[in-house]
């Protein structure tokens, strides 16, 4: 049986954790978005908006998700 990733419940965890980490959102385009700021992020229900610092907004239907990674941390 193939595993269902919800990508959805995936982005919510991350900008929820403590400490806050930088992650990626990989798109069917190819596109990455990078959220640097767990308030830059809007769910909808069927949409999700990205805010990068300096840069233009980014709505994406959560369909085109095809992965989610956080950023390698450093110490």
């Amino acid at each position: 049986m193939a595993e269902e990733i919800n990508f959805e419940d995936e982005v919510r965890r991350l900008l929820d954790a403590e400490p806050f980490h930088d992650f990626t959102i990989r798109l069917t385009s190819g596109d990455r978005l990078e959220v640097t700021d767990p308030h830059a992020v809007a769910i909808g229900t069927t949409t999700m908006a990205v805010f990068p610092p300096k840069s233009a907004s980014h709505w994406i239907r959560k369909n085109q998700i095809v992965a989610v990674a956080v950023k390698e941390l450093t110490s």
